[in-house]
């Protein structure tokens, strides 16, 4: 039974990660090498529940009670004693093959240990592992980890059936929504699905067919509204089968399939407009730091999150 979490790096996916569990009543460890990162994790913890409970998505406890739950250290050993450990550090493949290495060397037989990696294959992070090869998964959350439910759930090559089911039970209990990737493939499931719809959204920009706000609007008040309260396959039973089968028919010659590169990207990062970090990307991003954007986003998506548990506990 998982009873206390480990947690790998204290980025803007570390802390997430953290925060979900210790607001849902599981101890959780927060390891990163630099002492600030750690700092700046537990800030970032104070505000978003703070962010929470005025948005009134609150928790059962005090937040003297989650922090009571939470230990930050700069030494890997003291996720020697978790159930569940989880890397999240940077996505440099030498760099997950010598945590796991460690982690496979100091954590109990009993641990399970995880990946949040959303780009590097887990079968060449584990390469190293020896005594938990039936313990080790791939977890691949969302960014902001502590607000979007899914989370993508990968075995092992040599992954126990009882492992997985250890795992997914735990995600539940701390309410997230997972699926599982039977086969290991780049990019998992939903990136591959987000990457196909932005190469066709910036091929419609680059041949003029619609304006960036209009492209925006399109997403956003179209497929998008209808995607926060179901998923494609439901939407397409809705249409009814026979119908998208013309429409896949007629329309799958006319998108974008190749693979190529965007200049109405590669313009804008050439000209420095990086998006929000920079002040400036497809849009304008006035007045206002990287941080209180994201916090105005974040402020929505709990909005949003409070729909989705209503949608969820109706189905």
């Amino acid at each position: 039974m998982i009873q206390k979490v480990g947690v790998i790096g204290a980025g803007t996916m570390g802390f997430g990660i953290a925060f979900q569990f210790i607001t849902n009543g599981i101890p959780v460890v927060l390891q990163d090498i630099k002492e600030e990162s750690l700092n700046l994790a537990r800030e970032k913890i104070k505000t978003y529940l703070t962010i929470f409970r005025e948005e009134e998505k609150s928790f059962k406890d005090s937040d003297e009670v989650i922090f009571d739950r939470l230990t930050l250290s700069t030494s890997i050993q003291e996720v020697a004693d978790c159930d569940l450990v989880i890397e999240s550090a940077t996505e440099n493949l030498e760099l997950k093959q010598e945590i796991f290495r460690q982690l496979d060397e100091i954590c109990a037989e009993h641990a399970i240990l995880t990946s949040n990696t959303s780009s590097l294959k887990l079968s060449d992070i584990i390469r190293d592992v020896e005594k938990h090869k039936d313990k080790v998964m791939l977890t691949h959350f969302f960014n902001p980890a502590h607000i979007v439910p899914l989370v993508e759930l990968l075995k092992g090559p040599e992954t126990k059936q009882e492992t997985y089911d250890e795992v997914n039970a735990i995600m539940e209990k701390v309410g997230k929504v997972t699926i599982e990737v039977r086969k290991e493939m780049p990019g998992l499931v939903a990136n591959r699905i987000q990457t196909a719809l932005a190469r066709e959204a910036l091929s419609l920009l680059e041949e003029g067919v619609v304006s960036e706000q209009d492209l925006e609007s399109a997403i956003f008040a179209g497929p998008g509204f209808r995607f926060a309260t179901s998923g494609l396959l439901k939407i397409m039973d809705f249409g009814g089968l026979d119908v998208w089968e013309i429409v896949m028919d007629q329309l799958q010659p006319e998108i974008e399939s190749n693979v190529c590169s965007f200049g109405v990207i590669k313009e804008k990062t050439e000209q420095g407009h990086l998006g929000v970090k920079a002040s400036k990307g497809f849009f304008e991003y006035p007045g206002k730091g990287l941080d209180d954007y994201v916090i105005e986003r974040d402020r929505s998506l709990i909005q949003q999150l409070k729909t989705f548990d209503k949608v969820q506990g109706g189905n």
